[in-house]
């Protein structure tokens, strides 16, 4: 059973990776389009806190095969080396595209640095010592033993639990997000400290939930739970459009009350959800499977070829959705035969790209 939900789980870890093509093709587009915003918010309130939680629950069941200094030396190498060519080497490309492009000049502005890009990156890499360190506890204090017993003899609400965690991302975002006000002109370095702090809980729940098999049949037996917690979030943002001005202000940035609470309360439930499918998922298309043992190679390369293609298409004046749907199409392609025909026969690409030999150049961001 836990390799039918390990294998349904690195499935959705490479489907929530891969769905970043679909949000980066949207910065390109020079265009105000609902479509185009009803998919950026779809990617901030679900996809990566959903992602950073499963890629806790798959990191605790990794170490326990592996041991704890044996994955957290290879869990260093295989995300620290990608992360390092994608902050030296393929950043400062993105940023020198960017700037031509918007500028005229290859000398890129510091705002236009593409590091920001390669984050999840750093994050998985500040979260390994964290996994390592709360392992090696379990082994000595029991502490997941001891979250199995409380679960079983107390029964949690699951729908408490899940607003738990993202209740406690939401105190820790508003806390970065009251720092930012008071930052001054360093408001967006704060700001985006919020990429690494929100996204705790949500890999922390993942570890429990691995660790804790009463807990996690808990919490995966019902949906209504989970779907009660998103049509809780849904109705606060219906009323807000009761108020004066529709309550455009609760919109306004990522800083705004409610983007805070959509984006923080909806992971969680939207979790659950996957770890239910997960063990729904008996077997998985050959086509599929070779798609997300490329998402890493994807995600590593869709966002400059999505740059180098804007810059090409942008004289030609498409139409918005044709020009969408070329860049989401040409750059996923594009980005999946590099990893076919580059990254599986080059050895200094799979490591650069996979932080693995070319033997085992698959997917392992969440592993």
């Amino acid at each position: 059973m836990q390799g039918e939900r390990i294998a349904g789980l690195d499935n959705w870890r490479a489907l929530l990776m891969l769905a970043g093509l679909f949000l980066h093709a949207t910065m390109v587009q020079e265009a105000d389009i609902p479509l185009f915003d009803l998919i950026a918010r779809i990617s901030a309130n679900f996809r990566m806190g959903a992602f950073f939680a499963v890629a806790g629950l798959l990191s605790l069941y990794a170490i326990r095969k592996r041991g704890a200094d044996a994955w957290l030396a290879r869990r260093s190498f295989q995300i620290g080396v990608p992360t390092a060519f994608g902050l030296f080497v393929l950043a400062p490309l993105m940023s020198v595209v960017l700037s031509w492009h918007w500028y005229g000049s290859l000398m890129p502005p510091l705002p236009a640095l593409g590091w920001w890009h390669f984050w999840f990156l750093v994050d998985l890499l500040l979260y390994a010592p964290i996994t390592w360190w709360i392992y090696r506890a379990d082994r000595a204090q029991g502490i997941f033993a001891r979250i199995d017993a409380w679960a079983e003899q107390s029964r949690p609400s699951v729908t408490l639990t899940i607003l738990s965690v993202g209740g406690v991302s939401l105190l820790l975002v508003q806390a970065v997000a009251t720092a930012a006000a008071l930052a001054g002109p360093w408001q967006n370095a704060v700001w985006t400290l919020h990429q690494i702090v929100s996204y705790a809980p949500l890999y922390l729940s993942g570890l429990v939930l691995a660790g804790s098999p009463v807990l996690l049949r808990r919490v995966t037996a019902r949906t209504g739970p989970a779907l009660n917690v998103l049509a809780l979030v849904f109705g606060l943002c219906l009323a807000s459009r009761l108020l004066p001005g529709q309550g455009d202000s609760l919109f306004a940035t990522p800083m705004s009350p409610l983007n805070l609470v959509t984006t923080t309360l909806c992971p969680p439930a939207v979790t659950v959800l996957i770890l239910r499918s997960a063990l729904l998922i008996r077997e998985t298309p050959p086509m599929f499977r070779r798609v997300a043992d490329a998402a890493f190679t994807i995600y590593m390369l869709h966002f400059p070829i999505i740059l180098l293609l804007d810059m090409l298409l942008d004289p030609l004046r498409l139409d918005p959705y044709a020009a969408y749907a070329l860049t989401v199409g040409l750059a996923g392609w594009l980005s999946y035969r590099a990893h076919r025909v580059i990254v599986r026969r080059s050895p200094l690409a799979a490591l650069l790209l996979n932080g693995a030999d070319p033997g085992k150049a698959r997917a392992v961001a969440a592993e």
